[in-house]
């Protein structure tokens, strides 16, 4: 195998470990703090220093790859001690030593106490290491500054995307467990958030469509990109930019280049409203997002950039009817914090698929102004038999609004009261549907009502004869 592909893939799991112990840690601190009653509390500076390979020594006669996992422990009075763990590519921890005392041995994992000459293998490494993971950052941190005119201080930020990898590779593998959900509601302080390391990286192991990588869907193709990575800075506003985000090229040898087939569409006040579905198209829920690049010869796709709760740099890829003041609809691209997009999900973002998402926004808008708290792609899809619920409860912002518009009408307001009029829109939409109608615009709701209460309202019989109307 290459030998520099063999350099990436390494690089590539030395900072899969790093993001996956910077998580397992900040899950472990915020254990122990009390978010509703310590919410101005400092985390502690536990954290990751540096990870590095090592190279391979045997285990019960298998070859394994060790990496050394450099981190720093707060303790209680505030001193802050340095630990080095031994790893497998898997992360499993092989041993440790404690740099805080006065020897230097290692002291082997319990599962691994009794493999006979584990600890001599693991203190034969040279702990300089084969590869350097903060030497590297810095080198490539080097180049992209390099090619957008700034400093490597003035980079808030940077984040990575596989720009080939394809959907095969990224099935085979497993899935990161869901968090706490009652954890990712709670909202830390500003102290907190920049406690955590911003070295996180994105990285989509995964096809954005089901047909389109990075590299298709930005027309790079030919470039030879290794990765693209996403910047921000607060530089690229000084610089007459309403976005802080620039979209970079990186290629095999390390070298960048900024990437010229996508301009800015909108910047840190976007007045797009963009429907955002999650990453298996279970809920579907309006967003706004700092900043919209266009692509080059592509009317309807466009990618969003925003920095999300945890200090992070999300992308998501967006489809848009061709005018731009319509309104757009979005799919997670997978990172280090979002996890891959389900193939239904990507389908729904295929243009070959899907030739115009102007139906599905449409079907979206409907539910929302129908009151629907929690909805799914299954119910804007063009399948009438997988719908999720059915309009059957209404919010009552909805149907008072609706019964207004409706009572305007002297003729229904002279004979009923708001109640039968709200009653009418329940039995009207639930009719409506019944007849195989997926959902219905609010406009023709009221002007269909509105017509047949008229209706019945002149009939010589009329069922109300109310003097309060509302």
């Amino acid at each position: 195998m290459d030998r520099d592909l063999d350099k990436e893939k390494i690089i590539e799991k030395m900072r899969s470990l790093r993001d996956k112990r910077d998580l397992e840690i900040l899950n472990q601190d915020l254990e122990e703090v009390n978010l509703d009653s310590d919410y101005q509390k400092e985390l502690p500076e536990n954290k990751v220093l540096n990870i590095k390979y090592l190279g391979k020594i045997e285990i019960n006669n298998e070859p394994k790859d060790i990496y050394l996992v450099l981190e720093q422990k707060q303790k209680d009075d505030g001193n802050k001690i340095e630990i080095e763990r031994y790893c497998t590519e898997d992360g499993e921890v092989l041993g440790g030593n404690n740099n805080s005392d006065q020897f230097n041995f290692i002291t082997p994992n319990e599962k691994y106490k009794d493999v006979e000459g584990l600890v001599e293998s693991l203190q034969s490494l040279d702990k300089q290491g084969i590869l350097d993971l903060n030497e590297i950052e810095q080198e490539r941190l080097e180049q992209v500054a390099k090619e957008l005119g700034i400093t490597v201080e003035e980079i808030k930020k940077i984040s990575e995307i596989d720009s080939e990898k394809t959907v095969e590779d990224n099935e085979k593998e497993n899935l990161e467990k869901d968090k706490n959900p009652d954890k990712e509601k709670k909202t830390l302080s500003k102290k907190q958030v920049e406690s955590i390391s911003t070295k996180q990286e994105i990285k989509t192991e995964q096809k954005v469509t089901d047909k389109d990588t990075m590299a298709s869907l930005l027309n790079v193709q030919g470039k030879g990109y290794r990765k693209i990575a996403i910047v921000y800075s607060d530089k690229f506003k000084e610089a007459g930019n309403t976005t802080k985000f620039s979209f970079v090229g990186i290629k095999q040898d390390g070298s960048a280049e900024k990437i010229d087939t996508i301009e800015q569409a909108y910047g840190t006040n976007p007045t797009k409203n963009v429907h955002s579905v999650n990453r298996d198209g279970s809920k579907i829920e309006e967003e706004k997002v700092n900043s919209i690049f266009k692509i080059k010869g592509k009317t309807e796709t466009q990618i969003a950039v925003d920095i999300g709760n945890m200090g992070t740099i999300e992308p998501s890829l967006v489809r848009t009817p061709a005018q731009d003041n319509e309104e757009a609809i979005s799919i997670p691209i997978e990172t280090s914090n979002i996890r891959p997009t389900t193939r239904e999900t990507r389908e729904l973002m295929n243009r070959n698929r899907n030739t115009r998402v102007k139906e599905e926004i449409k079907k979206i808008k409907a539910h929302e102004e129908l009151g629907c708290e929690d909805f799914s792609i299954k119910d804007i899809d063009d399948n009438p038999n997988n719908n999720t619920h059915e309009h059957q409860e209404f919010s009552e912002e909805y149907l008072d609004k609706c019964a207004s518009k409706i009572l305007e009408s002297e003729t229904i307001a002279n004979t009923y009261n708001r109640s039968d009029v709200k009653a009418y829109i329940k039995a009207y939409v639930k009719r409506y549907l019944e007849t195989g109608n997926e959902t219905i615009d609010t406009e023709d709701l009221i002007n269909n009502v509105l017509e047949e209460m008229e209706q019945e309202a002149e009939k010589e019989h009329p069922l109300h004869q109310n003097t309060d109307r509302d």
